[in-house]
């Protein structure tokens, strides 16, 4: 991507992937399962890695998966601002 330096987007046919990388952590998504598992594969074959699933938690934010899409929250992230405040009582 031009305005974002991290998130590298591959299109390719009526293939797409995106890998959006913060320091040492990945996200990687794509159309196609064959494409994600070629992707992962390769990225496995130049550096060490862990594939942890499907995606539950990305910097402070929980993401859940529904049938309409993603649903992000960061509930925890508020409560601990919240706690430290002393505000939530």
């Amino acid at each position: 991507s031009k305005s974002d330096t991290s998130l590298f987007i591959l299109h390719h046919g009526s293939t797409i992937a995106y890998l959006l990388v913060y320091v040492d952590d990945i996200i990687l998504t794509a159309n196609s399962t064959t494409t994600l598992e070629l992707l992962i594969r390769s990225l496995k074959s130049e550096f060490s890695m862990s594939d942890l699933g499907a995606l539950h938690h990305f910097l402070g934010i929980n993401v859940t998966s529904n049938p309409s899409g993603l649903f992000l929250c960061q509930q925890q992230y508020a409560l601990e601002i919240l706690d430290r405040a002393k505000m939530l009582n």
